[in-house]
């Protein structure tokens, strides 16, 4: 016998909106397993092998270490920033699970329209100066081109016909991959 007490029950919106957000907290966790851990496993792995096969020397040094743990914090620390302004302004996620809802112009992508590519780029290539194997830096190279040719010739046409003229205005007035300091007015501009 069950008892249906008042208050016990989510209206249909409530229920939406909580599978909304479980797919989106579940698109970040993704996220996140991928590229911050699973990712980074088989390229310092591919680099210790390659490097081991190919008789090329392991550095430990400890000011390219130290160089590696300053990259691994900047990149990390954009990555996670990328995330938090695409989960607070766009309502979503970096993966297509669970996209953003809206134009995102805040944060990271006030500078860059792809900080998460930079963040794992910079993350990438200081877990790599770290292991000292060297080699690694053209794995992390070709995941970054590649990746970035991928978001140049799909994602953004995506983005252009889901986000429509903004997204266009924002791709004009913001750098592609590498950030520049730009005018705090642009990004006011481009989120009305």
């Amino acid at each position: 016998m069950h008892r249906i007490v008042f208050g016990d029950f989510m209206s249909p919106i409530a229920i939406k909106k909580n599978e909304n957000r479980k797919h989106i907290i579940m698109g970040l966790l993704l996220g996140a397993l991928i590229f911050v851990i699973l990712i980074p496993l088989v390229i310092v792995h591919l680099s210790i092998y390659l490097s081991t096969l190919l008789g090329l020397r392991i550095y430990t040094n400890f000011l390219l270490i130290l160089l590696g743990v300053i990259l691994v914090l900047i990149g990390l620390s954009l990555t996670g920033w990328a995330a938090w302004a695409l989960w607070k302004d766009g309502r979503g996620s970096p993966l297509p699970i669970a996209p953003t809802k809206k134009l995102v112009v805040s944060g990271p992508y006030a500078y860059t329209r792809n900080p998460m590519i930079l963040g794992a780029f910079l993350y990438y290539t200081g877990l790599i100066l770290i292991s000292g194997a060297l080699i690694g830096l053209v794995i992390v190279f070709s995941f970054t081109v590649l990746a970035l040719i991928y978001v140049k010739f799909v994602e953004e046409k995506e983005l252009e016909r889901r986000l429509g003229e903004p997204y266009v205005k924002y791709k004009k007035s913001t750098p592609f991959f590498i950030p520049r300091p730009r005018r705090k007015k642009y990004s006011h501009e481009l989120s009305r």
